[in-house]
């Protein structure tokens, strides 16, 4: 064998044993975490029920700041409005292009498919001529 060959199979059984190694750590990391979790501690539980919390409090302070701004400067809120209505319209429209776009693309592509068709048929009966 020679060295480039005897390499590549060093670096494959390399990879392949560090692969099974780290697969094998990784799946010992989750049972002792499940284990530690079950113990009582509940951490990843905990974990998300506080974000859950902290999204519920930090959207309602959002909100009832929201409120505020807009009773300070009430061209905010017909601001946010139009800004939707325009969003709204933008991607009707966009929409709109996309399917006409499409409806042109398989148009063009069915003509281009009978004009070769059409090209195919004058070849055959040209060679039979």
């Amino acid at each position: 064998m020679n060295i480039i060959e005897t390499l590549a199979y060093a670096g494959l059984g390399m990879a392949s044993e560090a692969s099974d190694k780290a697969k094998a750590k990784f799946d010992e990391l989750v049972e002792t975490g499940k284990k530690v979790d079950s113990d009582g501690k509940n951490y990843v539980g905990d974990f998300f029920k506080t974000v859950d919390s902290t999204k519920d409090d930090i959207q309602a302070q959002f909100d009832k700041n929201k409120e505020k701004l807009e009773e300070t400067f009430p061209f905010l809120k017909e601001l946010e409005e139009k800004f939707i209505q325009t969003k709204e319209d933008l991607t009707s429209k966009a929409k709109d292009a996309k399917d006409d776009l499409t409806t042109k693309a398989k148009e063009t592509k069915e003509k281009i498919a009978s004009k070769l068709k059409n090209i195919d048929e004058a070849e055959v009966v040209s060679e039979e001529a």
